[in-house]
């Protein structure tokens, strides 16, 4: 009979189901949650709206390790740039930015300049604390 030590024998298993080795959810920060809710909602509507197939997001924000912020920097980000774009002409509208904020969320200074200068240049600019307020902004910019 040939034996093994217990750190042996649980490199040779897989992990039981239910056991300590469980991985916690990460829960949702609820602007995330929002915004991933929009872009949905923008990816099913997008054959009906064609513009919607534009939307972006530029991965502007966040927190970041000081080596890849100033990578970033350097390529060019620029903090405040709304959360969602679409960079193409509906009606009198020269694109659309919304900043995707929660319902309690404030938004920054270098946002507000962004909103005021593409607001300035034509753009349909928002702040959308729900799901159901993105709707509302892009069926007006869709929908002139």
């Amino acid at each position: 009979m040939t034996s093994i030590s217990i750190a042996e024998y649980r490199s040779l298993t897989p992990p039981v189901r239910g056991h300590r080795q469980r991985k916690r959810r990460r829960r949702l920060p609820l602007e995330e949650a929002i915004q991933r809710a929009c872009v949905e909602w923008a990816r099913l509507q997008a054959p009906r709206y064609p513009l919607l197939a534009w939307l972006v997001h530029v991965p502007n924000g966040g927190i970041r390790p000081k080596g890849e912020a100033g990578k970033l920097k350097a390529m060019g980000v620029n903090p405040g740039l709304p959360d969602i774009l679409i960079p193409r002409r509906s009606g009198p509208w020269a694109g659309l930015a919304v900043e995707i904020k929660s319902p309690t969320g404030k938004v920054s200074r270098s946002q507000a300049k962004w909103l005021d200068a593409l607001a300035a240049d034509g753009w349909f600019v928002a702040v959308a604390r729900s799901l159901d307020e993105f709707r509302e902004t892009c069926l007006c910019f869709l929908e002139p």
